[in-house]
């Protein structure tokens, strides 16, 4: 898009230049003084230079986009002011050139303070970086989640047990330990990108960094933990928002946002345990009855014998 400016800036200072020349030598009369003209072909200038810089400084200092189109606009004036007061008010050009090195100074100044902010933010941002790969923490954390959800997602009926655990269906609740360890490490692992996602959003993390180092992992964590992060923004919508906006940023989708109106049926992958599973995990008193008293068709009785005996069917 700044090209297409540059080259318009460019055509339209060709055509003032060529149109000031063209008027220089003809005898005829202007209609309109000379002098506008040589404005309209500065003020060509002026924008062309500006855009120049602009496209060189943004690729240079990527840093500075926030704040450059406000300082191209001040330069930009500065050039047309600097032209009208040489050329119709020559007497306030101590004033115009105090005017102009203040300005340069004070926009170098601001790119070095942006400059060094951003060495900063990055020196940090891998400092953060190589805790993780060197934290023994989070990689217990890691290892526990995906030895057992590696390609697979942690069912709805644990996610509804690890965060209301104090339901009374869940008293006799029997989780195995394995199970229980790494659905704690995919928690861990989402609240650490949850934090990630606060330190970009606050421009305390460099985006662009992190994004080639975690943007297939992120996908594949949130992939993992949807059911999670769905029980979590029950109890409180803002619970990894973040980590939500930063999936879609960085991966252009989002399943929680994708399946949010119907998680039950959203497919993300094969869950487990199985929901057979899940439910002997969560309710073994029920199950545990269930094995012990069979459902049969008909009662059974007991001869003298000690042989069972079916009756026969009643009619009617």
């Amino acid at each position: 898009m700044n090209k297409l400016k540059i080259g318009a800036a460019a055509a339209t200072l060709i055509c003032m230049a060529a149109l000031r020349l063209m008027f220089t030598y003809t005898s005829t009369p202007l209609p309109f003084d000379i002098g506008f003209l040589d404005c309209l072909t500065v003020i060509a200038g002026a924008t062309l230079l500006v855009f120049c810089a602009y496209e060189y400084i943004i690729k240079r200092y990527p840093d500075t986009r926030e704040m450059l189109p406000m300082f191209s606009l001040v330069i930009w004036a500065i050039m047309v002011c600097s032209y009208t007061i040489l050329r119709y008010k020559p007497e306030y050009q101590t004033s115009l050139s105090i005017l102009v090195t203040g300005s340069f100074v004070g926009m170098g100044w601001w790119i070095q303070a942006i400059t060094t902010a951003a060495n900063a933010r990055r020196s940090h941002t891998l400092n953060i970086i190589m805790a993780s790969r060197t934290s023994s923490e989070y990689q217990q954390q890691a290892r526990a989640s995906s030895k057992l959800y590696n390609n697979a997602v942690i069912p709805p009926e644990l996610a509804e047990w690890r965060f209301n655990g104090s339901k009374e269906e869940y008293k006799n609740a029997q989780v195995p330990q394995d199970v229980s360890d790494a659905i704690q490490g995919t928690i861990y692992i989402l609240n650490y990108f949850e934090f990630l996602a606060q330190g970009i959003k606050y421009r305390d993390l460099d985006d662009c960094l992190l994004r080639e180092c975690f943007s297939g992992i992120l996908a594949g964590t949130e992939r993992r933990g949807f059911h999670l992060i769905i029980e979590a923004q029950k109890t409180d919508p803002k619970n990894f928002e973040g980590l939500v906006n930063l999936t879609k940023a960085w991966n252009k989708e989002s399943l929680v946002e994708r399946y949010r109106s119907n998680p039950d049926n959203a497919s993300i992958g094969i869950r487990h345990p199985e929901a057979d599973v899940c439910k002997n995990m969560l309710d073994p008193k029920v199950s545990t009855d269930e094995a012990s008293h069979p459902h049969t068709a008909h009662p059974s009785l007991a001869t003298n014998d000690g042989v069972n005996v079916v009756p026969p069917p009643t009619a009617g």
